[in-house]
């Protein structure tokens, strides 16, 4: 009895080993000039983000069921334009976004994979028919739920490359591309 005692305790506390204290989304962005778009990857942890969609009842089961299901496919990709946003105009100000303005890029979701690392990966794409000298990115996907969230975008266009990192204290940032 004491032995099996044992063998439930060790496995309860291995278990809350396995939940992880930090949170990280990857996001890359490249400016396609042959199709005139952004294209966009967001690589993120599938469980938080399952959850962070159930919660706020984007879908009901998990994302291999919302890849089948319309509905729920394109409220994904809603959720996503609201925590992956680009504001373009070179006269915008942090004042401005701060109002709830809609970002002027729409983004629509060209699919998405789960990995079996445990990572979803989103693709996505925007149209633009000329690249813009500055814009603002906000990317704050699961800040809401995990305060510890940490977010980080690499932009690339020709020959240069930006990165920023996102915190809940920064959510959006500024890209010049004449920097």
């Amino acid at each position: 009895m004491a032995k099996n005692f044992i063998l439930v305790f060790i496995l309860f506390v291995s278990s809350l080993t396995f939940a992880h204290t930090y949170y990280f989304a990857f996001a890359e962005v490249e400016y396609n000039e042959m199709n005139k778009s952004l294209e966009a990857t967001i690589i993120a942890s599938a469980h938080d983000v399952e959850s962070v969609l159930r919660e706020n009842d984007v879908i009901s089961k998990s994302l291999d069921y919302a890849k089948k299901n319309k509905k729920e496919y394109y409220a994904t990709n809603d959720f996503l334009n609201k925590h992956f946003s680009v504001y373009t105009g070179d006269s915008l100000s942090f004042s401005t976004l701060d109002s709830s303005l809609p970002p002027q890029l729409e983004f629509v979701m060209d699919g998405f994979e789960v990995l079996l690392n445990g990572d979803v990966q989103f693709y996505l794409s925007a149209k633009i028919q000329n690249p813009i000298n500055q814009f603002y990115v906000k990317f704050d996907l699961l800040m809401e739920k995990f305060p510890d969230q940490q977010n980080k975008l690499t932009f690339r266009f020709r020959d240069k490359k930006f990165t920023n990192n996102y915190l809940t204290t920064t959510r959006i940032q500024l890209i010049k591309l004449d920097s």
